[in-house]
């Protein structure tokens, strides 16, 4: 499925969206360093310097959407070499949520994030509790809504391209996934400092209709439901930033 360059318009710019259906994949998805995940729903992030809107992949609710995301690419930060992938770069990363979605930290600086929605706004409301992710050996995941989690690259291990695919598992009422990075300074505290982040990651997206278990995977309840059965019946889961100039 292509990528559509048209979505919804936000005070950041124009973020880029697509729909998918199950079966279906998005491609080529380009997601620049200064892509904030808390830049949704038109509203800015709230730190400092220009950031760009998060990608918005829509879908239709329902239990069973289960996502893998695979991303590819370098970024730099503090306006430096492009030389940190997808997983983050080292060193420990605790940013504080925004605009209703929440918190997340863990042992990665600058990672590729998701966070589902429902077609709600959820700017306003108390952000569900933040999520810890570990770089070097990351699950896969059934996150609440507006609850911010790790994607990484999109595999198990630390960078390992011949990693098993996660599996990030949609709420039944989520119609909306979105994709960005997560990033403040000195890695912590509040969200910010997107805009001298140089370089770029290429994501792609695919929707199964099932939790299919792969061996970084885990199954979805209802999955777990029939396996229960069916053993019954057989007898009985800091960086420093340098300042940006501020214009006067």
């Amino acid at each position: 499925m292509a990528v559509a360059l048209l979505a919804a318009l936000s005070a950041g710019g124009v973020a880029q969206a697509d729909a998918i259906a199950p079966g279906g994949s998005i491609t080529g998805v380009v997601i620049t360093g200064d892509t904030s995940i808390y830049n949704i729903f038109g509203h800015d992030d709230p730190g400092v310097g220009v950031d760009s809107p998060a990608f918005l992949v829509t879908f239709a609710a329902g239990a069973g959407n289960v996502f893998d995301v695979t991303a590819r690419g370098e970024i730099g930060c503090c306006g430096g070499a492009t030389n940190q992938g997808p997983d983050g770069g080292a060193g420990p990363m605790s940013i504080t949520g925004a605009n209703g979605l929440s918190s997340l930290s863990g042992n990665g600086q600058i990672p590729v994030v998701g966070v589902f929605t429902t077609d709600t706004d959820p700017f306003g409301s108390a952000p569900p509790a933040a999520l810890t992710f570990d770089a070097n050996n990351p699950a896969s995941i059934a996150p609440l809504l507006n609850q911010v989690f790790y994607i990484g690259d999109g595999l198990t291990g630390f960078a390992d391209p011949n990693g098993a695919l996660l599996n990030f598992i949609a709420p039944p009422d989520a119609t909306r996934l979105y994709i960005g990075l997560i990033d403040g300074y000195s890695f912590t505290g509040p969200t910010g400092w997107y805009h001298d982040n140089p370089g770029s990651f290429t994501v792609a997206v695919h929707l199964n209709n099932e939790a299919s278990v792969t061996p970084g995977g885990v199954p979805e309840p209802a999955t777990w439901a029939l396996m229960i059965l069916g053993f019954a019946g057989a007898g009985g889961a800091l960086r420093r930033r340098r300042p940006a100039a501020v214009a006067a």
